[in-house]
């Protein structure tokens, strides 16, 4: 805030988004959505993204019809073309194995991303 950005936080759960409306702050938005279904912002759109502990979640089939692959796709297609160009993503996920970072990895790709995966902990089981 201080630096004068404006950001905006989606969410599949309304508590989360209480929580962040809670914080009382005047540069900031949310409104809720799954990510798994796409992001319906205008073209370029944003300067960046950020998201925390959210990404894993899309590797997961919660309901019927639900396709990790396809879901992936639906949320990387969909952030690529409200990133304004040059602007970067950082995107922090849990995966439960390694299938999950390929599938991460695949679709983003697949999606016009480019970049690079940093492993905090390279020596962990998960």
């Amino acid at each position: 805030e201080e630096a004068g950005h404006y950001w905006v936080g989606v969410d599949i759960s309304t508590a989360m988004l209480n929580i962040a409306v809670d914080r009382e702050s005047e540069t900031g938005d949310v409104c809720c959505g799954d990510m798994g279904q796409g992001l319906s912002f205008r073209a370029g759109a944003f300067d960046g993204a950020i998201s925390i502990s959210a990404l894993q979640w899309l590797c997961n089939a919660d309901k019927i019809g639900h396709n990790p692959h396809k879901r992936l796709y639906k949320f990387f297609s969909s952030l690529y073309a409200c990133l304004s160009r040059g602007s970067r993503a950082v995107l922090q996920f849990y995966p439960e194995n390694p299938q999950q970072v390929e599938m991460i990895t695949h679709q983003s790709m697949k999606a016009g991303f480019t970049g690079g995966l940093v492993v905090d902990y390279p020596n962990s089981t998960k």
